[in-house]
Protein backbone atom coordinates (compact mmCIF):
# COMPACT_ATOMS: atom_id res chain seq x y z
CA UNK A 1 0.00 0.00 0.00
CA UNK A 2 0.85 3.57 -0.33
CA UNK A 3 2.84 5.29 1.96
CA UNK A 4 2.15 8.65 3.69
CA UNK A 5 2.76 11.26 6.27
CA UNK A 6 0.24 11.66 9.28
CA UNK A 7 1.90 14.86 11.37
CA UNK A 8 0.19 14.00 14.48
CA UNK A 9 -0.98 11.22 16.50
CA UNK A 10 -0.99 10.73 20.65
CA UNK A 11 -0.05 7.05 20.87
CA UNK A 12 3.45 6.97 22.62
CA UNK A 13 1.56 9.11 25.56
CA UNK A 14 -1.58 7.15 25.74
CA UNK A 15 0.69 3.80 25.55
CA UNK A 16 3.14 5.08 28.00
CA UNK A 17 0.36 5.92 30.64
CA UNK A 18 -1.95 2.89 30.35
CA UNK A 19 1.00 0.24 29.85
CA UNK A 20 1.61 -1.47 26.23
CA UNK A 21 4.02 -1.96 23.49
CA UNK A 22 4.33 0.19 19.96
CA UNK A 23 4.36 -2.84 17.96
CA UNK A 24 0.76 -3.97 18.73
CA UNK A 25 -2.09 -2.51 20.50
CA UNK A 26 -5.07 -3.74 18.77
CA UNK A 27 -7.33 -1.55 20.81
CA UNK A 28 -5.89 1.33 19.84
CA UNK A 29 -5.87 3.64 16.66
CA UNK A 30 -2.35 2.98 16.06
CA UNK A 31 0.31 0.69 16.06
CA UNK A 32 3.15 -0.99 14.37
CA UNK A 33 1.18 -3.95 13.19
CA UNK A 34 -1.15 -2.10 11.23
CA UNK A 35 1.01 1.21 10.19
CA UNK A 36 3.93 -1.26 8.54
CA UNK A 37 1.29 -2.32 6.05
CA UNK A 38 2.21 1.06 4.51
CA UNK A 39 6.36 0.50 4.16
CA UNK A 40 8.17 4.42 3.74
CA UNK A 41 5.42 6.31 5.97
CA UNK A 42 6.52 8.93 8.45
CA UNK A 43 4.64 9.36 11.40
CA UNK A 44 4.73 12.69 13.76
CA UNK A 45 4.67 11.42 17.70
CA UNK A 46 3.39 13.75 20.18
CA UNK A 47 4.60 14.36 23.53
CA UNK A 48 1.26 15.80 25.10
CA UNK A 49 1.23 16.84 29.13
CA UNK A 50 -2.23 16.69 31.07
CA UNK A 51 -2.53 19.70 32.87
CA UNK A 52 -2.07 17.91 36.05
CA UNK A 53 1.47 17.77 35.16
CA UNK A 54 1.88 21.29 34.52
CA UNK A 55 3.58 21.93 37.84
CA UNK A 56 6.43 19.81 37.04
CA UNK A 57 6.48 19.49 33.14
CA UNK A 58 10.23 18.74 32.24
CA UNK A 59 10.06 15.91 34.25
CA UNK A 60 6.75 14.10 32.68
CA UNK A 61 8.08 14.54 29.32
CA UNK A 62 11.28 13.11 29.64
CA UNK A 63 9.24 10.11 31.12
CA UNK A 64 7.35 9.95 28.03
CA UNK A 65 10.69 10.65 25.74
CA UNK A 66 12.43 7.90 27.45
CA UNK A 67 9.60 5.53 26.68
CA UNK A 68 9.56 6.68 23.08
CA UNK A 69 12.92 6.36 22.59
CA UNK A 70 12.74 2.48 24.26
CA UNK A 71 9.93 1.92 21.84
CA UNK A 72 11.97 3.44 18.68
CA UNK A 73 15.04 0.87 19.48
CA UNK A 74 13.04 -2.30 20.68
CA UNK A 75 11.57 -1.85 16.60
CA UNK A 76 14.30 -0.85 14.86
CA UNK A 77 13.92 -3.20 12.27
CA UNK A 78 10.41 -1.71 11.31
CA UNK A 79 10.85 2.15 12.08
CA UNK A 80 13.55 4.03 12.80
CA UNK A 81 13.73 7.54 14.69
CA UNK A 82 14.65 10.51 11.88
CA UNK A 83 16.73 13.38 13.04
CA UNK A 84 17.23 15.02 9.14
CA UNK A 85 15.67 14.73 5.81
CA UNK A 86 18.22 12.22 4.73
CA UNK A 87 17.06 9.74 7.13
CA UNK A 88 13.65 10.27 5.58
CA UNK A 89 15.13 8.90 2.58
CA UNK A 90 17.28 6.21 3.84
CA UNK A 91 14.27 4.95 5.68
CA UNK A 92 12.13 4.90 2.31
CA UNK A 93 14.56 3.04 -0.09
CA UNK A 94 15.00 0.52 2.77
CA UNK A 95 10.76 0.54 2.87
CA UNK A 96 11.21 1.45 6.27
CA UNK A 97 8.42 3.57 8.36
CA UNK A 98 10.09 7.17 9.91
CA UNK A 99 9.21 8.40 13.32
CA UNK A 100 9.49 12.06 13.92
CA UNK A 101 9.30 13.16 17.70
CA UNK A 102 7.29 16.37 18.54
CA UNK A 103 6.05 18.09 21.64
CA UNK A 104 2.35 19.12 22.19
CA UNK A 105 2.88 22.58 24.28
CA UNK A 106 5.77 24.45 25.27
CA UNK A 107 5.09 24.02 28.75
CA UNK A 108 7.47 21.05 28.66
CA UNK A 109 10.51 24.37 28.27
CA UNK A 110 9.36 25.45 31.23
CA UNK A 111 10.64 28.71 30.46
CA UNK A 112 14.47 28.30 29.29
CA UNK A 113 15.37 28.17 26.15
CA UNK A 114 18.05 26.22 26.80
CA UNK A 115 15.59 23.31 27.51
CA UNK A 116 14.54 23.78 23.85
CA UNK A 117 17.99 22.72 22.94
CA UNK A 118 18.29 19.78 25.07
CA UNK A 119 14.74 18.37 23.71
CA UNK A 120 16.60 18.88 20.01
CA UNK A 121 19.64 16.80 21.28
CA UNK A 122 17.19 14.18 22.10
CA UNK A 123 15.48 14.15 19.24
CA UNK A 124 12.88 16.61 18.85
CA UNK A 125 12.02 18.20 15.64
CA UNK A 126 8.74 19.68 15.46
CA UNK A 127 7.39 21.32 18.17
CA UNK A 128 3.10 22.78 18.94
CA UNK A 129 3.22 26.03 20.54
CA UNK A 130 0.76 25.69 22.92
CA UNK A 131 -1.95 23.10 23.36
CA UNK A 132 -5.62 25.26 24.55
CA UNK A 133 -4.38 26.87 27.53
CA UNK A 134 -2.12 29.74 28.01
CA UNK A 135 1.75 29.01 28.64
CA UNK A 136 4.61 30.77 28.14
CA UNK A 137 4.93 31.35 24.70
CA UNK A 138 1.23 32.14 23.71
CA UNK A 139 -2.58 31.93 24.37
CA UNK A 140 -3.93 28.57 23.13
CA UNK A 141 -7.10 27.99 21.51
CA UNK A 142 -9.42 28.13 24.50
CA UNK A 143 -8.34 31.30 25.38
CA UNK A 144 -8.99 33.08 21.97
CA UNK A 145 -11.63 35.39 23.81
CA UNK A 146 -8.27 37.06 25.47
CA UNK A 147 -7.16 38.36 22.06
CA UNK A 148 -3.30 37.46 23.14
CA UNK A 149 -0.92 36.82 20.78
CA UNK A 150 2.93 34.94 21.30
CA UNK A 151 5.09 36.09 24.49
CA UNK A 152 8.63 37.99 24.03
CA UNK A 153 9.68 34.28 25.20
CA UNK A 154 7.25 33.18 22.26
CA UNK A 155 9.09 34.80 20.02
CA UNK A 156 12.11 33.44 20.88
CA UNK A 157 11.62 30.22 21.17
CA UNK A 158 9.74 29.97 17.25
CA UNK A 159 12.91 32.18 16.18
CA UNK A 160 15.26 29.15 17.52
CA UNK A 161 13.56 26.47 16.41
CA UNK A 162 13.90 27.56 13.28
CA UNK A 163 17.95 28.32 13.78
CA UNK A 164 17.87 24.89 15.05
CA UNK A 165 15.74 22.80 12.49
CA UNK A 166 12.74 22.33 14.49
CA UNK A 167 9.23 22.55 12.65
CA UNK A 168 7.00 25.01 14.12
CA UNK A 169 3.31 23.42 14.55
CA UNK A 170 0.52 26.35 15.09
CA UNK A 171 -2.13 23.96 15.63
CA UNK A 172 -3.99 24.84 19.18
CA UNK A 173 -2.83 28.22 19.28
CA UNK A 174 -5.19 31.51 19.39
CA UNK A 175 -6.16 33.30 16.47
CA UNK A 176 -3.73 36.11 17.55
CA UNK A 177 -0.67 33.71 18.04
CA UNK A 178 -1.06 32.49 14.40
CA UNK A 179 -0.61 35.57 13.63
CA UNK A 180 2.27 36.41 15.14
CA UNK A 181 4.04 33.84 13.98
CA UNK A 182 3.24 33.97 10.42
CA UNK A 183 4.77 37.68 10.75
CA UNK A 184 7.99 36.42 12.44
CA UNK A 185 8.85 32.83 10.69
CA UNK A 186 11.35 32.82 7.78
CA UNK A 187 10.65 29.22 6.89
CA UNK A 188 6.99 27.41 6.64
CA UNK A 189 5.34 26.76 9.13
CA UNK A 190 2.64 23.69 9.83
CA UNK A 191 -0.95 23.29 11.07
CA UNK A 192 -0.53 19.55 12.17
CA UNK A 193 -4.19 18.31 13.08
CA UNK A 194 -6.64 20.95 12.41
CA UNK A 195 -9.35 21.70 9.76
CA UNK A 196 -11.52 24.34 8.20
CA UNK A 197 -13.21 26.60 10.31
CA UNK A 198 -15.46 27.61 7.10
CA UNK A 199 -16.76 24.19 7.32
CA UNK A 200 -16.53 23.78 10.73
CA UNK A 201 -16.92 26.32 13.46
CA UNK A 202 -14.54 25.31 15.79
CA UNK A 203 -11.40 27.73 17.80
CA UNK A 204 -9.64 24.61 16.54
CA UNK A 205 -9.90 24.69 12.90
CA UNK A 206 -8.43 27.44 11.16
CA UNK A 207 -9.98 30.97 9.18
CA UNK A 208 -10.02 31.27 5.55
CA UNK A 209 -7.13 33.99 5.72
CA UNK A 210 -4.95 31.63 8.10
CA UNK A 211 -5.04 28.79 5.60
CA UNK A 212 -4.61 31.42 2.74
CA UNK A 213 -1.33 33.19 5.01
CA UNK A 214 -0.37 29.63 6.07
CA UNK A 215 -0.17 28.66 2.07
CA UNK A 216 1.94 31.81 1.37
CA UNK A 217 4.83 31.29 3.98
CA UNK A 218 4.56 27.41 2.24
CA UNK A 219 3.34 25.54 5.04
CA UNK A 220 1.05 22.44 5.28
CA UNK A 221 -2.58 22.33 7.37
CA UNK A 222 -2.73 18.47 8.35
CA UNK A 223 -5.94 17.22 8.00
CA UNK A 224 -8.00 16.21 11.61
CA UNK A 225 -9.71 13.08 12.03
CA UNK A 226 -11.74 14.53 15.22
CA UNK A 227 -15.53 14.29 14.58
CA UNK A 228 -16.17 17.43 16.03
CA UNK A 229 -13.39 19.68 13.63
CA UNK A 230 -15.09 17.98 10.90
CA UNK A 231 -18.66 18.27 11.72
CA UNK A 232 -21.72 18.74 14.43
CA UNK A 233 -22.69 15.11 14.87
CA UNK A 234 -21.37 11.82 13.42
CA UNK A 235 -18.77 12.41 10.71
CA UNK A 236 -17.72 10.06 7.81
CA UNK A 237 -14.64 10.08 5.23
CA UNK A 238 -16.61 12.14 3.48
CA UNK A 239 -16.67 15.00 5.60
CA UNK A 240 -12.44 14.63 5.67
CA UNK A 241 -12.98 14.41 1.87
CA UNK A 242 -15.70 18.08 2.33
CA UNK A 243 -12.60 20.28 4.18
CA UNK A 244 -10.77 18.72 1.49
CA UNK A 245 -12.11 20.05 -1.12
CA UNK A 246 -12.93 23.46 0.62
CA UNK A 247 -8.87 23.77 1.51
CA UNK A 248 -8.15 22.85 -2.25
CA UNK A 249 -10.31 25.99 -3.09
CA UNK A 250 -8.95 28.06 -0.68
CA UNK A 251 -4.87 27.19 -0.16
CA UNK A 252 -4.34 25.02 -3.59
CA UNK A 253 -2.94 21.50 -3.65
CA UNK A 254 0.60 21.91 -2.38
CA UNK A 255 -0.20 22.87 1.15
CA UNK A 256 -2.60 19.73 2.67
CA UNK A 257 -1.23 16.90 4.31
CA UNK A 258 -2.68 14.56 7.58
CA UNK A 259 -2.68 14.96 11.13
CA UNK A 260 -5.09 12.05 11.94
CA UNK A 261 -4.70 12.75 15.73
CA UNK A 262 -4.71 8.71 16.43
CA UNK A 263 -5.06 8.00 20.38
CA UNK A 264 -5.90 11.16 21.26
CA UNK A 265 -9.70 11.27 19.85
CA UNK A 266 -12.56 9.09 21.56
CA UNK A 267 -14.75 8.55 18.62
CA UNK A 268 -13.44 8.44 15.17
CA UNK A 269 -15.57 9.24 11.19
CA UNK A 270 -17.39 6.17 10.25
CA UNK A 271 -15.05 3.59 8.13
CA UNK A 272 -11.98 5.50 9.12
CA UNK A 273 -11.80 3.96 12.77
CA UNK A 274 -7.71 2.82 12.81
CA UNK A 275 -4.33 3.66 11.26
CA UNK A 276 -5.35 0.41 8.60
CA UNK A 277 -8.15 2.79 7.55
CA UNK A 278 -6.20 4.78 5.61
CA UNK A 279 -5.70 3.19 2.45
CA UNK A 280 -9.60 3.40 2.33
CA UNK A 281 -9.29 7.24 2.33
CA UNK A 282 -6.32 7.24 0.27
CA UNK A 283 -8.57 5.39 -2.14
CA UNK A 284 -11.43 8.31 -2.31
CA UNK A 285 -9.25 10.81 -2.38
CA UNK A 286 -7.96 9.82 -5.55
CA UNK A 287 -11.44 8.97 -6.71
CA UNK A 288 -12.52 12.76 -5.97
CA UNK A 289 -9.44 15.02 -6.19
CA UNK A 290 -7.25 12.84 -8.62
CA UNK A 291 -3.80 10.94 -8.54
CA UNK A 292 -1.42 13.84 -8.39
CA UNK A 293 -3.46 15.75 -5.50
CA UNK A 294 -3.65 12.78 -3.62
CA UNK A 295 -0.10 12.26 -3.99
CA UNK A 296 0.65 15.30 -2.82
CA UNK A 297 -1.55 15.29 0.27
CA UNK A 298 -0.64 12.02 0.78
CA UNK A 299 3.34 12.50 1.83
CA UNK A 300 4.89 15.25 -0.71
CA UNK A 301 3.99 18.66 0.84
CA UNK A 302 4.81 17.56 4.09
CA UNK A 303 8.04 16.49 2.34
CA UNK A 304 9.20 19.55 0.65
CA UNK A 305 8.11 21.84 4.13
CA UNK A 306 10.45 18.60 6.53
CA UNK A 307 13.44 19.15 3.19
CA UNK A 308 13.50 23.03 4.05
CA UNK A 309 12.57 22.99 8.10
CA UNK A 310 15.24 20.52 8.97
Amino acid sequence: MKSFIDAHCDTIVKLANRGGELAQAEDMHLDLKRLKAFPGSLQFFAIWLDPQYYAMPMRRTMKYIDFYHTQMEKNKDTIRHILTFADILENKRNQRLSSLLSLEGGEALEGEISALHIYYRLGVRAMTLTWNHRNALADGAAENATGGGLTKFGKEVVSEMEALGMVVDVSHLADAGFWDVEKLAKKPFISSHSNARAICPSQRNLTDDQLRALAAKGGVVGLNFYPAFLREGDAGIDDVLRHTDHMLKIMGEDYIGFGSDWDGIDTTPKNLSHVGDMSRLLEKMEQEFGGDVMEKIREGNFLRVLQECL
